[in-house]
């Protein structure tokens, strides 16, 4: 009887968790791709304005910046149940946000890990 309770005691744990969260890397082709594929996808670019004043950025691509003293704040006014595609220059702070951004309620939250560089090399366009 005991091993009936505690049974059901776990079986109802596991139903009041939330789903587990999405991510994943992308690479250029899986970032683009999913661009096409679904409007709904949030796409951040985490630069600083100085280097996108350089390189330009990804077509549609909201600018918030990964070192500024609102990051917090700007990052939460996105939609957290649509996806979000996160990148930077190379891929050392888009794993970063990515992890914030999950930690925060994100429900769909991807690494573009080549960044711009990536993007760039690739011949792919970029607006200012």
């Amino acid at each position: 009887m005991q091993k009936s309770f505690f049974v059901l005691f776990l079986a109802l744990v596991a139903c009041s968790q939330p789903a587990p969260a999405q991510s994943g890397v992308l690479d250029a082709a899986q970032t683009e791709a999913m661009l096409k594929s679904d409007k709904q996808v949030q796409l951040v670019d985490l630069r600083t304005p100085g280097e996108i004043q350089q390189t330009g950025k990804i077509e549609g691509a909201l600018v918030i910046n990964f070192t500024g003293p609102d990051f917090q704040t700007q990052i939460a006014k996105l939609n957290k149940e649509k996806p979000v595609i996160v990148y930077c220059a190379a891929g050392g702070r888009s794993p970063r946000a990515a992890a914030q951004m999950q930690k925060m309620g994100f429900k769909k939250v991807y690494d573009y890990a080549g960044g711009m560089n990536d993007w760039k090399a690739k011949g792919k366009k970029t607006v200012q």
